[in-house]
């Protein structure tokens, strides 16, 4: 049997979490937990879809409206709705119906009408009803993997990397939006006065000003000019990293590969090491406050602290 691979996780304010299953084979899709990762119970049997689907990202308006999304087994995009709490889910067939051979990898709102679906490297869609309907949003230039919003404002930056036919990297770049999606515009990211092109897997900002970025190979850098230029800043972790977390006005947790995890006080200026007593890839996390949250990843790790990672305990599945 194929081990549980947790990929993401969204925690609603004061609320539940929700965790997303990618392997495609167990048979929990969807995960619910109530006590911020201690305990975590299904929401989505597999086996009512009806097919094989696998789950890169989740977002949740409320207690009863959400979303997940993946791909099938054919590798088309699938997004699917739920407006009672997961007891019925229904195909976005808007969107899915569009993104063949695509992968829908991430779907976040910025507040709670408007919202994105990223297509990885290929294209975005944007709700402004609460994903009743969906519109292709578009900018040139831009090929999308990955968004940022900032809680309620509005403004948010995309993730774009080109490539070319050998899948080298010729630009990475974000373009900023002030209108939670409905235009974009390219900041043209340097580092060191030259055009940014870095293989680069996640951004998080904590204001309007203030982000870093991580990838490959311990590669952390950090702007102070919104995106328009950023800085190398020594991580002492050689490991890839895939996920951030930005808490507070300068707080930041940072996941990757081999079960590592480093911290952020100081809005990324420095980082220091977070043992998770793990070694399995670490996908996604969801704190509710600098010391109080749960982390997730492959082969169903699921674990939770309530002391800013100096102690972690494995999360109970029911």
């Amino acid at each position: 049997m194929i081990p549980p691979v947790l990929s993401d996780a969204q925690l609603l304010p004061h609320g539940p979490a929700f965790v997303t299953e990618a392997s495609g084979e167990p048979r929990v899709a969807l995960w619910r937990t109530d006590d911020l990762g201690k305990t975590f119970r299904p929401l989505l049997d597999r086996r009512l879809l009806g097919e094989k689907l696998r789950f890169f990202g989740t977002w949740f308006l409320d207690e009863r409206c959400g979303f997940v999304c993946g791909e099938d087994e054919d590798g088309d995009g699938a997004l699917l709705a739920t407006r009672d709490g997961g007891l019925s889910w229904e195909p976005v067939t808007a969107v899915a119906g569009e993104a063949v051979a695509t992968p829908l990898t991430q779907v976040v709102f910025a507040d709670e009408r408007r919202g994105l679906v990223v297509a990885a490297g290929d294209a975005l869609w944007r709700t402004v009803d609460a994903g009743r309907t969906w519109r292709p949003a578009t900018s040139p230039g831009m090929s999308a993997h990955g968004i940022f919003f900032l809680d309620g404002t509005g403004r948010g930056w995309v993730l774009s990397q080109t490539l070319d036919e050998e899948l080298r990297i010729l630009r990475t770049q974000h373009f900023v939006t002030l209108d939670a999606g409905g235009t974009f515009a390219p900041l043209g990211d340097t580092l060191d006065g030259e055009p940014l092109r870095l293989d680069v897997a996640a951004c998080a900002f904590w204001d309007e000003r203030t982000g870093l970025l991580c990838g490959p190979d311990g590669l952390f850098l950090r702007t102070d000019d919104a995106g328009r230029s950023w800085t190398r800043v020594p991580s002492g972790a050689p490991s890839d990293f895939n996920f951030a977390v930005p808490l507070g006005r300068s707080t930041a947790y940072l996941l990757g590969c081999d079960g590592r995890m480093m911290r952020t006080d100081d809005a990324g200026r420095t980082f220091r090491a977070i043992s998770t007593g793990v070694e399995t890839e670490l996908h996604a996390a969801a704190f509710a406050d600098e010391a109080r949250g749960f982390v997730v990843g492959e082969d169903g790790v699921a674990l939770w602290t309530e002391d800013a990672g100096r102690t972690w305990n494995r999360s109970r599945m029911v």
